[in-house]
């Protein structure tokens, strides 16, 4: 249990009483994205735009911004054009730069839009847990940029069963979703997830906390805004 009240404690506002494991909880980030897409999924029964209203707010309240946080910092780091010494010292800065604000005005501008296209809302329990299993692909195939830092504890050796959650995931969305839209909801994610992890592999060779944040927030808009488009 240690795990899962760690994860919940780490990744939402809900801050359990409960010795940190930082190691066991990684097992259970999807199982908080799950937690997360459900109350998306409640919401898609309201009218629009309370449906979107209500989802951006849900997602900014019960992560307290950390991801947003990582978006920004990421954002200002990666486009500052700057060496990898100076991207470090971006991420670090607490000042949010034109990039870092433009991030943000997107990403919740394209979820806000996306929202009002989704036909259907189960797939909405599904992003969130696939955007932080997300977390788990790039800790496992690439180092940590820094020295000390928070996401630090989280790296470790990984077994075949800090997975078993995402698959399960995986395997559930061919039942729980129509058939041909469950093949391009996985193509997409499994693609994405790829894109990312070449991504940061090549710009910067490591990730830090900021980064992963970058990650959940990243992803969790554009599986929004392919399933809008499907």
């Amino acid at each position: 249990m240690r795990g899962i009240c760690s994860a919940f404690s780490f990744l939402t506002v809900i801050k359990l009483s409960c010795e940190f494991d930082a190691h066991g909880a990684l097992k259970f980030f999807p199982l908080v994205g799950l937690f997360i897409g459900s109350f998306l999924y409640g919401f898609s029964f309201l009218e629009e735009p309370f449906f979107q209203i209500f989802s951006i707010i849900w997602l900014v309240f019960i992560t307290g911004g950390l991801h947003l946080d990582g978006l920004a910092d990421t954002s200002d780091a990666i486009f500052s054009g700057k060496p990898i010494d100076e991207m470090l010292r971006i991420m670090k800065d607490s000042n949010i730069g034109t990039f870092g604000v433009l991030s943000l005005i997107l990403v919740i501008l394209v979820k806000f839009m996306a929202l009002s296209y989704i036909r259907i809302p189960t797939v909405l329990l599904f992003i969130p847990a696939y955007s932080r299993f997300l977390v788990l692909y790039l800790i496992k195939k690439l180092p940590y940029g820094r020295e000390t830092g928070t996401a630090k504890v989280f790296f470790k050796r990984f077994k075949f069963t800090d997975f078993i959650l995402g698959y399960v995931f995986f395997v559930v969305s061919f039942f729980v979703l129509p058939l041909y839209f469950a093949c391009f909801f996985n193509f997409v994610f499994l693609f994405l997830g790829f894109l990312l992890y070449r991504y940061f592999k090549s710009k910067l060779g490591f990730v830090t906390g900021d980064v992963l944040g970058f990650s959940v927030e990243f992803s969790e808009a554009f599986l929004l805004l392919s399933v809008a488009l499907y």
